[in-house]
């Protein structure tokens, strides 16, 4: 039992996001097609067609809207892992690459980054082995973690009062940020309690996940002084070590309170958007260059805001604005705050959707 568990675990949170990933990372470049972009960029596509799905289902199915949105985000996401690994095949075929060079990398680095390399390891070992013996737990959770046993026991979509148990109307504040019936989706898949899988299995994928963020920002920052980035992310993973001196620090919530949306967007969403920036204001705009693939990532973090939360909609939208106002400054094209325009579309529509749940 306990290994077919793990084995679900595996397909569900590994082997589906890493094929769904290879659909936006076909129209980057060779040197963007890493393992580690190709799991990054195959979340983000995970959690927007999650929130897709997802909202119209809270929105217009009152009864057991847990169960149609498992079944219809299951085969979505199974058809998507499909056909990214068919399209990376045939694409094969003509001479397309995935950038698989890790190994090569590390034959080929000084023993000093070696060993910082282990240092930073031991330090990413250590934190996922504290948040998952050592799973901490805040007044929060008797909201956030509860929504997602209600889910996964009886199928309702935030129309029961965690506090009462009895039926409430719809709770729009919180039912378009959707990160807690995600969790109760990989434990109905697996089989494991919805609470298990937000305290003990989520910070063992989005702890590392937020480091390979951290990781290809550091690529970015230092393309000049590689032999740096070993100690930037030793740096970077003192700094989540320490950086509790409050309890809004976004240290606190990724080491403490990973699973919950603030954490999701403060960790992992707002960092990527700087990401996906560094990576754009490399880029030179021409014909040969492939950045549509950023493009359509970035619009995929802006949905990915809205499954942890709904203030973070807000601010990875202002955020890509600032960008890209300084990106088509930088190039001196207009297109460029167009493009960024239109991956801000997802948030005026979550935007919209809420104020009519309010209003109407």
């Amino acid at each position: 039992m306990i290994a077919l568990q793990i084995c679900s675990l595996i397909i569900w949170l590994l082997i589906i996001p890493f094929c769904i990933g290879l659909l936006p990372v076909c129209l980057m470049k060779e040197k963007e097609r890493t393992p580690g972009t190709i799991l990054i960029s195959g979340y983000f596509s995970l959690f927007a067609l999650f929130e897709m799905i997802g909202i119209p289902v809270v929105i217009f199915v009152v009864y057991d809207g847990f169960t149609t949105l498992t079944v219809i985000f299951a085969i979505a996401a199974v058809l998507l892992a499909i056909a990214g690994a068919a399209v990376t095949i045939r694409n094969g075929k003509k001479g397309y690459h995935l950038n698989a060079s890790l190994g090569k990398s590390w034959k080929n680095i000084s023993r000093e980054e070696k060993i910082c390399f282990m240092i930073f390891f031991g330090i990413v070992g250590f934190q996922m082995f504290m948040a998952f013996t050592r799973a901490s737990f805040d007044g929060d959770d008797a909201y956030y973690s509860v929504q997602g046993v209600v889910a996964q026991q009886i199928g309702s979509l935030y129309r029961i009062n965690p506090n009462t148990g009895r039926s409430a109307p719809l709770d729009v504040r919180h039912a378009l940020a959707l990160i807690p019936i995600w969790e109760a989706f990989v434990g109905r898949m697996s089989g494991i309690h919805s609470t298990i899988i937000a305290h003990s299995v989520v910070p063992l994928i989005l702890l590392p996940l937020t480091y390979l963020v951290y990781f290809q920002i550091g690529k970015k920052l230092l393309f000049r002084k590689k032999d740096m980035l070993p100690m930037f992310m030793i740096v970077m993973g003192v700094f989540q070590m320490f950086g509790n001196v409050s309890i809004y620090t976004n240290e606190t919530f990724l080491l403490t309170r990973t699973w919950q949306g603030k954490s999701l967007a403060g960790n992992f969403v707002i960092p990527a958007v700087f990401w996906i920036f560094l990576c754009l204001f490399e880029e030179k705009e021409d014909s040969k260059d492939k950045s549509i693939g950023l493009w359509i990532l970035l619009a995929c973090i802006n949905l990915t805001a809205g499954v942890s939360s709904s203030l973070a909609v807000l601010l990875s939208a202002a955020l890509i604005a600032g960008l890209g106002f300084l990106f088509a400054i930088k190039e001196k094209k207009f297109s460029i705050l167009v493009k960024a325009g239109i991956t801000c579309i997802p948030s005026a529509a979550y935007v919209l959707i809420y104020l009519a749940l309010i209003y109407l």
